[in-house]
């Protein structure tokens, strides 16, 4: 009788267990994510003009020596 119990117990636990039965992670936008997408375009393109200044102050350094 316990050993009926033991095995029914142990292979509910090995099937509870088993990683196939994971769900797969899944990632979630939130709520802001367009907002947050357009506030890191902006900082990319902040970043590519200053850039283009600190060049161009380059070259007109260069020119005026």
């Amino acid at each position: 009788m316990y050993k009926c119990i033991l095995i029914v117990t142990l292979s509910c636990l090995m099937v509870a267990c088993s990683e196939s039965d994971k769900p797969q992670k899944v990632e979630q936008d939130h709520v802001w994510k367009g907002q947050t997408d357009m506030i890191d375009k902006a900082k990319n393109v902040e970043k590519m003009m200053q850039d283009a200044a600190a060049l161009q102050q380059q070259k007109i350094d260069q020119q005026t020596r």
